[in-house]
């Protein structure tokens, strides 16, 4: 097929309704949906990042995918037809146009741009229109984005464990000023969600909340999506705004921020030390109002070790810093939450469960948790997918093909660290654990760990535990 026969099938094409990204191993990097069907609020493009392709996609394989035929091909698939069911059971047609990503002479990754078959004759929507003009910065491109609005207030972080409720005080008084704050956490323990909640509880709320994943950007494009275009700067470039204009007045929250380039990182300073962008071949400035939120699933200060991070920009980013525990470190949150997320899918998947089988409330108070709060919800929403709609209690069985897929997956994962260390996350979990289920009764609590009450009351105030009231 020429290349004119390629731009033709563009043509064709009129209307896309979503992008998918993926890298040589089938892990989604970026995605955007423009049409509702594709998607719900129960699954949010940042929770799919990172995830494989056939994990959002059960249905889907190496040979019914056109994405990842195309990956493996290395060949362009241009208006294939394919059919695939969502994590909600519903089933979708769509009309893709696949291409392999080249980089170095090697297949690094590809891109699908995808339609609704339902609409191949007919256009009732406002779906973005793909043609020539939109790769020259389009002015109809510009005006299709809109700034989010953060939905999630404190209100919706999920607790019943002591060193959490502090975090949400503090979040709820950092949020009052316009310092910049860096939020640490392990992947799924709810970043974003503190970040929303953060820009929700300050005096920005009715200004636009931006959130940027920086590693699913690719380097060549990050400096344009961020700080914006003028016409001229490269080939086919116009003045486009970046993220931080269309943030004006709001919050911008950019994830994984040790991703940013370092040459970067140096622009991104410029902004925080006094509020001045430039856009991509630009020779003036801009004054932005833009607070700015940033998080990494690794520690700020590893972050400068392994000099994915500059010095002078940790300063500027940590003035206030908001570390989020792992659920593995917050057992007490397993309940509560466990019981969110059955109420949540008890309604989505219309069943009606009211009980969890104590095998299965064992498993999960000792399971390690290397996916953390999402994880959970995951196991929650594939466990209610298997019930009948006549059972009413949550066992084992329901969950057993996607523990073990977990289970061998932490196995890999694993990463070893001090003795000591792991011995007292461990004592610590095992002592709140104690403490919760005798109802504050040290004297109790002892005798189930075998230690006598003074060892116990050392060790409550060694680790900080805070007993439930």
């Amino acid at each position: 097929m020429s290349r004119l026969d390629n731009y033709e099938v563009l043509n064709q094409l009129k209307y896309i309704d979503g992008i998918t990204i993926i890298d040589n191993k089938g892990t989604i990097l970026f995605t955007i949906k423009f049409n509702p069907i594709f998607h719900s609020e129960i699954r949010e493009r940042e929770e799919i990042l990172g995830e494989s392709l056939f994990t959002v996609f059960p249905s889907l394989n190496e040979k019914s995918s056109t994405l990842l035929n195309s990956l493996k091909t290395g060949r362009p698939i241009f208006k294939s037809k394919q059919e695939i069911v969502d994590f909600m059971g519903r089933k979708i047609e769509t009309t893709n146009i696949s291409l392999p990503i080249r980089a170095h002479g090697k297949i690094i990754g590809a891109i699908e741009l995808s339609k609704e078959r339902s609409k191949e004759d007919s256009i009732s929507n406002n779906a973005i229109e793909i043609n020539s003009e939109m790769f020259r910065g389009d002015k109809r491109l510009l005006e299709s984005i809109r700034p989010e609005r953060a939905k999630f207030t404190l209100k919706d972080i999920i607790t019943d464990n002591e060193q959490m409720k502090n975090l949400k005080r503090l979040t709820e008084k950092t949020a009052k000023g316009s310092s910049p704050v860096f939020i640490y956490g392990e992947t799924g323990t709810g970043k974003e969600l503190f970040a929303q909640s953060l820009h929700n509880a300050s005096n920005r709320a009715e200004k636009p909340f931006i959130a940027q994943n920086c590693a699913a950007i690719p380097e060549a494009l990050i400096e344009s999506i961020l700080f914006g275009t003028i016409k001229g700067s490269f080939t086919g470039a116009e003045n486009n705004p970046g993220l931080f204009e269309i943030a004006e007045g709001g919050t911008i929250f950019l994830d994984e921020i040790n991703s940013m380039p370092i040459h970067l990182q140096s622009k991104l300073l410029r902004v925080l030390q006094d509020g001045y962008i430039r856009r991509l071949g630009d020779r003036n400035i801009r004054k932005v109002d833009v607070r700015i939120i940033t998080a990494s699933n690794k520690r700020p200060e590893d972050c400068v070790k392994d000099k994915d991070m500059r010095l002078d920009l940790y300063y500027r980013l940590c003035v206030m810093t908001l570390n989020i525990p792992p659920l593995r470190e917050r057992i007490n949150d397993i309940k509560p939450l466990l019981d969110f997320f059955i109420s949540k899918y008890n309604v989505l998947l219309h069943k009606n469960i009211t009980n969890v089988s104590k095998e299965v409330y064992d498993f999960l108070l000792r399971y390690n948790w290397p996916g953390n709060v999402r994880e959970l919800e995951h196991i929650v929403e594939f466990a209610i997918n298997q019930i009948d709609e006549w059972e009413d209690t949550l066992q084992m069985k329901d969950i057993e093909d996607r523990v073990k897929n977990f289970i061998k997956h932490s196995e890999e994962e694993f990463q070893i660290e001090p003795l000591k260390d792991a011995v007292a996350r461990l004592e610590k979990i095992m002592i709140e654990k104690a403490i919760n289920k005798t109802k504050n009764n040290v004297s109790q609590a002892a005798k189930l760990l075998e230690i006598p009450r003074q060892t116990l009351q050392n060790k409550i105030r060694l680790y900080e535990i805070v007993p439930k009231s």
